[in-house]
């Protein structure tokens, strides 16, 4: 089988490759997908690459492939093209402050717990950013203030509109 064609990289693209490789943490998958195309341009064949990087030939042409349509863009992960934003002490504060407030009661909204992604959301809205801000960022400044968020329990702060809610929660009601 013919070795697939890689075209040639800038230098500018060449850094930039470098630099998601070297930030693997941050990039994640877009880090091996990096490795792949700059032993590709060192040379190597999809054999090769597939033995030092352990992923199946068939997606070690296809990011190759990728590159060649798109550049840079074309092996970005679609999830790490969130770029995280840089939110100062005042904004950690006001996302704190709306998490801990009863979403029905204090912001007429139709339910009476967060979710994350809809408190991302709302705190994206609400604190006019420019660039939205991802759950998982949310996530991390919850848990710097010291609010942990369960899946199953999401974060509760109030009460149900159900008038027997009190009743029932003490089980005193069924």
């Amino acid at each position: 089988m013919r070795d697939t064609f890689l075209r040639l990289l800038s230098d500018n693209e060449r850094n930039i490759l470098y630099d998601m490789m070297e930030d693997e943490e941050d990039n994640g998958e877009s880090s091996y997908r990096a490795k792949i195309i700059l032993l590709k341009d060192e040379g190597y064949t999809v054999p090769e690459i597939r033995r030092a990087t352990n992923h199946h030939d068939i997606n070690i042409r296809k990011w190759i492939h990728r590159f060649n349509e798109h550049g840079v863009d074309g092996i970005m992960s679609k999830l790490h093209k969130h770029r995280s934003i840089k939110l100062t002490v005042e904004i950690e504060k006001k996302i704190v402050e709306i998490a801990s407030k009863n979403p029905r009661e204090c912001y007429g909204l139709p339910f009476s717990t967060w979710s994350l992604r809809v408190l991302a959301g709302y705190v994206s809205k609400e604190l006019n950013l420019v660039d939205s801000i991802s759950h998982t960022e949310i996530r991390n400044i919850l848990l710097k203030h010291g609010i942990k968020y369960h899946r199953q329990s999401k974060i509760t702060l109030g009460s149900s509109t159900d008038p027997e809610y009190d009743l029932k929660k003490r089980g005193l009601k069924n």
